[in-house]
């Protein structure tokens, strides 16, 4: 499997999971679970595009400036994401809050994601997935 294909499969494992959260909520302990499993996979994915995706774009002089774009971008946006996984890692929290604060951030990520798949991964292909 490449990279890129690699990466959207997780991006569909992300948006399958935050949508089974809104259905379930963080009241039970399998929603607590869920919330958790999904935050790791989440950092897990993170960590893959920035040691392997965003270091091959830097090294191409046709994908440079996106990569630092892009890079830069989720570097802002990380901090709020880990604050809302930490936020109701244990649960409690009013559900009405939890659904409205899952609900922005499900549609942040899928934004993001839009653009990643639609400009930043096909970068990669075209000019670094054969590279080296």
């Amino acid at each position: 499997m490449t990279l890129t294909a690699m990466l959207r499969d997780e991006h569909r494992q992300l948006c399958a999971r935050l949508d089974q959260l809104l259905q379930l909520g963080i009241a039970s302990d399998e929603g607590r679970a869920l919330l958790h499993k999904t935050g790791q996979l989440l950092l897990a994915h993170l960590e893959l595009e920035d040691s392997r995706l965003y270091p091959a774009l830097r090294t191409h002089p046709a994908t440079r400036t996106l990569a630092r774009r892009y890079a830069d971008e989720m570097a802002q946006l990380t901090p709020a994401v880990v604050a809302f996984f930490d936020s109701y890692r244990e649960g409690g929290a009013d559900p009405l809050g939890f659904t409205r604060s899952l609900g922005q951030l499900r549609a942040v990520l899928q934004q993001r994601i839009q653009r990643e798949e639609g400009r930043l991964y096909p970068a990669y292909e075209a000019h670094c997935a054969n590279a080296g």
